[in-house]
């Protein structure tokens, strides 16, 4: 015998259930809730490519690895703060978090030593790091090789911070203005008319190792040949190389040998992990130079002060929690 068994209260408690939505919905002036659980936001977060939406104009990348996983935002991620910024890159390899600066403060190399490896890609190109020094973050994209600026932790700097600056004439000429522009700071300015990077290089020798938290080179002008700028960055290197910022200033002036001496001064900072190239070649308004090309004119002493404080007081911003990485808490709030 075969027992039909009625399909009437599957039928009645659905009609219900239909009903009760219709209820809520009229009474809510919402729509009915869905009887289908959504994605649970901790389960999102356990995906390794989880990716935080913290508040706008803040913007954070995982690292996509080549098999199509992520690695963990805890371990590696890149972040902006604000498009005005530069991107900063936070490693964790198990030694403890380490941030390293990207944009003005990333010094080109010619490409990415053997010994590092890639660790995925990111919105700002493939990301590289040496397992055997992690003071080291490469960024690769289009062809570009970039070495990121490796960021202390504020407790390592002095308080206030300290910089010494050893420079030529222009140094010399802008010095009361680059003082004035860094009130926050203890500066020591060597500046001489005239000097080339064998001078400089003697300086940097005869002061203390390190000198200062950050050590800024403003030398290269008067160099006639680029095998001296390079021969003269090593001894600069050897005696200052210690401070927690190196920053180097390119050389600007008609004298063909100025390029030569420009690509001596990346191609020496590039290798460091702290060293920095401020690009005053690029970056000094040519209308600002008097007739000679290489000399602020009068009235425009103020020119370095303009690019060079606004660049260290960017780096020291990061350092401290401002700036570029005023947004970490932020970030860690959605993740």
């Amino acid at each position: 015998m075969t027992v039909r068994r009625s399909r009437l209260p599957v039928l009645v408690l659905s009609l219900a259930l239909l009903a009760a939505c219709d209820h809520y919905s009229a009474t809510k002036g919402e729509p009915p809730p869905s009887l289908t659980p959504g994605p649970s936001p901790l389960a999102a977060q356990r995906d390794p490519c989880f990716t935080p939406d913290p508040p706008s104009p803040i913007t954070v990348s995982v690292v996509h690895r080549a098999d199509g996983t992520c690695w963990p935002l805890g371990r590696e991620m890149v972040y902006r703060c604000d498009p005005s910024q530069p991107a900063v890159a936070e490693v964790n390899v198990g030694q403890g978090p380490r941030r390293f600066l990207g944009g003005s403060y990333a010094v080109r190399v010619p490409a990415v030593p053997p010994t590092a490896l890639s660790e995925g890609v990111t919105p700002f190109g493939e990301l590289f790091l040496n397992p055997s020094d992690p003071s080291f973050l490469w960024m690769r994209s289009d062809g570009v090789t970039q070495r990121w600026l490796a960021m202390p932790v504020r407790t390592k700097l002095a308080d206030p911070p300290t910089v010494q600056m050893i420079g030529d004439s222009i140094l010399d000429g802008g010095q009361t203005e680059v003082v004035n522009g860094l009130p926050d700071w203890t500066v020591t300015i060597d500046a001489l008319i005239g000097r080339g990077s064998s001078g400089a290089a003697g300086v940097a020798e005869a002061l203390p190792s390190p000198a200062a938290d950050v050590v800024v080179i403003e030398i290269g002008v008067n160099d006639p040949d680029a095998s001296l700028t390079t021969a003269n960055a090593q001894r600069i290197i050897d005696a200052q190389g210690g401070a927690r910022l190196l920053v180097w200033l390119t050389a600007h002036g008609p004298e063909p040998q100025v390029p030569a001496v420009n690509e001596a001064i990346w191609d020496a900072m590039g290798p460091l992990s702290n060293g920095a190239v401020l690009d005053w070649d690029r970056l000094v308004p040519l209308d600002a130079l008097s007739s000679d090309g290489i000399h602020p004119d009068t009235g425009q002493q103020g020119v370095l002060a303009s690019i060079l404080d606004p660049y260290l007081q960017g780096w020291l911003d990061a350092v401290e929690g401002r700036g570029a990485t005023a947004c970490q808490g932020s970030i860690r709030a959605h993740v």
